[in-house]
Order: structure tokens, then sequence, then C-alpha cells
């Protein structure tokens, strides 16, 4: 019974992504060259930011952890 209700959900699920999506690559097959490769930049730019940004966070979720294990200890 759970495999069903698991298995519904997904399909759910994957049938809300796939129409959700629709409009997405719909504008997407309609986007210029220029416009691609304007997209693409803006990826490419902000890249370096998004990382710096994901491991401050790590660092920041490591310490929380260090500090908690250390004061569990004493």
């Amino acid at each position: 019974m759970t495999a069903n209700c698991d298995f519904g959900r997904s399909t759910f699920l994957a049938e809300q992504y796939y129409r959700e999506m629709e409009p997405i690559a719909a504008a997407l097959q309609e986007e210029s060259q220029e416009e691609r490769l304007e997209r693409l930049s803006l990826v490419a730019n902000s890249w370096s930011l998004t990382c710096t940004c994901f491991n401050a966070q790590l660092e920041s979720s490591d310490q929380l952890i260090y500090g908690s294990l250390v004061s569990a200890r004493t």
C-alpha cells in the first residue's frame, strides 16, 4: 500500500514538474541566439559568487557542528 501511495505521489510530482516546465521550455525555444548568449554570460558571471556563498554557508555550518560537539563533550 505504501509503495502504491509513493508511486502515485511521484507520478503526480513528475506530471506537475512537466506541466510547470512546459512554458519555460517553449520560451527557451523561442529565445534568440543573442538572448541565449546573454543568459549564459549571466550564469557564468554569477557562478563564482554562487560557489563562494555556498562554501561560506558550508563553513559556517561546519563551525556550528564543531562548536556543538565541543560543548557536548565538556
